[in-house]
């Protein structure tokens, strides 16, 4: 698994696809993943899945366990997948007012630390530039 991140409208997507080459299936927003049939699974909105998760639902992030756990299978299934997480940092500036925003905050860094533990490369792309941190 690889992670990316960076800031809003940073251009990590196109980054992505820029750099993995081959053909691919993007999910997004907590879509499920449908039998995919592609070599490469770019999940991407990390952010939001995190507040549905985590947020609007009251079993303290066990849903979203599962399916992180499910994409971490479907590469595992088969050597030649490829799973790309892209989220973005919202972990700093200004803490929110609104309790739920900050731990929204909060979940979202412990949630990336474990990505970033568990992913083989993890990049951060800035306008369109990355760097890579692991």
């Amino acid at each position: 698994m690889d992670f990316i991140t960076g800031g809003a409208y940073n251009g990590k997507l196109d980054w992505v696809l820029d750099n993995y080459h081959g053909d691919y299936t993007i999910l997004k927003d907590n879509e499920e993943l449908e039998p995919v049939r592609t070599p490469i699974l770019i999940v991407t909105n990390l952010e939001a899945s995190i507040y549905t998760y985590y947020i609007d639902q009251t079993d303290g992030g066990q849903q979203w366990q599962e399916y992180y756990h499910s994409l971490m299978e479907w590469e595992r299934e088969n050597t030649s997948r490829r799973l790309v997480m892209i989220g973005t940092d919202i972990t700093g500036g200004i803490v929110p007012m609104e309790q739920r925003h900050r731990l929204w905050r909060d979940k979202v860094g412990f949630i990336y630390q474990q990505l970033t533990k568990d992913a083989n490369h993890v990049f951060r792309v800035w306008f369109g530039k990355s760097q890579q941190l692991k």
